[in-house]
């Protein structure tokens, strides 16, 4: 498998601008709506540090291990995807994801999660302060 990128956070740096939302909804949807976004952004105003809900790619990802149907599998590029043809809905992925990064797209009310946009992730170009940064990993 070739190497494959990861996308790393710090919250820290995070204004809260949500350009990585925006973003990935339309880079995804073809439309802008922060419901429809791979990327979640918490804002606390009063913690001084966002929370940043995103697909880290886990070698053993517990959402797939947690799908009944097999909808999220690994693509042959070794990025977990969700299979929107397979997957019913059940919502059972959503609490085994540790790092909170599968969402229901209230538009339309599939589960979604990022795909890292098959290796050119967007919200990575869109985020002004670094918040969101590529690493890559050995295949």
């Amino acid at each position: 498998m070739p190497n494959k990128i990861q996308l790393r956070v710090d919250p820290k740096v995070c204004s809260g601008c949500l350009s990585c939302m925006t973003t990935c909804s339309f880079a995804n949807e073809s439309y802008i709506s922060l419901a429809a976004a791979r990327v979640q952004v918490v804002l606390k105003p009063f913690d001084a540090v966002n929370e940043i809900g995103i697909c880290r790619q886990c070698g053993k990802a517990p959402c797939a291990l947690a799908c009944k149907l097999g909808a999220i599998r690994q693509a042959p590029d070794g990025y977990w995807i969700i299979d929107a043809d397979l997957c019913d809905g059940c919502q059972d992925c959503i609490p085994a994801c540790p790092f909170n990064a599968l969402f229901v797209n209230s538009l339309n009310g599939h589960v979604i999660k990022c795909e890292l946009c098959l290796g050119d992730p967007q919200c990575v170009q869109a985020c002004p302060t670094g918040a969101l940064v590529i690493r890559i990993a050995p295949g």
